[in-house]
């Protein structure tokens, strides 16, 4: 799954602390650069990007060494969530992947709040996703959403702005472990 409309991400920096200097101009430079990958790849109909039908698997060096943060659903299950804090992770998400483990998962960081849909192009498994405003409050959930298996592929998001966009295996959330309205903790990793 990755994001469908709006490329934009926010460094975990920016997310664990406020602006300051080099972080800020860090995260313009990055909000260029996600603009202008974005306006050069739409794809036509929705606005939608992606690497498309006949895209590789990504470079797994590239994708998969991303940084973790960790997610603690309000039951108190753990996942360790890769982090989408750039144009490429953000663009990949968890395209091509094989499997999604029970305590995996990815988040993905914007830099202001929006409706940041999503779809499942190229992505092979089914999908839990939960979009959370910037308090890590919930806002909307789609459960089980499965593979795209053809063009077009359906977007799906929130009815309200959210900052975070959770991804984890399909069928992992029931109704009765989170809902709407439920705040979620998110631990993300001091800037190296």
């Amino acid at each position: 799954m990755h994001p469908s409309r709006g490329r934009n991400s926010r460094a975990g920096a920016q997310v664990a602390g406020g602006r300051r200097g080099t972080t800020a101009v860090r995260e313009a430079v990055l909000a260029l650069a996600i603009l202008s990958a974005w306006l050069g790849g739409a794809a036509a109909g929705d606005g939608a990007q992606s690497p498309g039908a006949g895209a590789q698997p990504p470079d797994p060096g590239q994708v998969f060494d991303a940084r973790r943060a960790e997610v603690v659903f309000p039951e108190g299950r753990v996942v360790s969530a890769e982090i989408a804090d750039t144009p490429y992770r953000m663009q990949y998400g968890y395209m091509f992947r094989q499997r999604v483990g029970a305590g995996e998962g990815m988040i993905f960081v914007y830099p202001a709040a929006g409706f940041h849909s999503m779809w499942m192009k190229n992505t092979l498994v089914p999908l839990d996703m939960v979009w959370m405003d910037a308090d890590f409050r919930v806002v909307h959930i789609e459960r089980s959403v499965p593979p795209c298996r053809a063009d077009p592929c359906p977007a799906y998001g929130p009815l309200r702005r959210a900052n975070f966009v959770l991804e984890v295996q399909g069928g992992s959330i029931g109704p009765d472990q989170l809902a709407p309205g439920d705040r979620v903790s998110v631990s993300f990793p001091r800037p190296g």
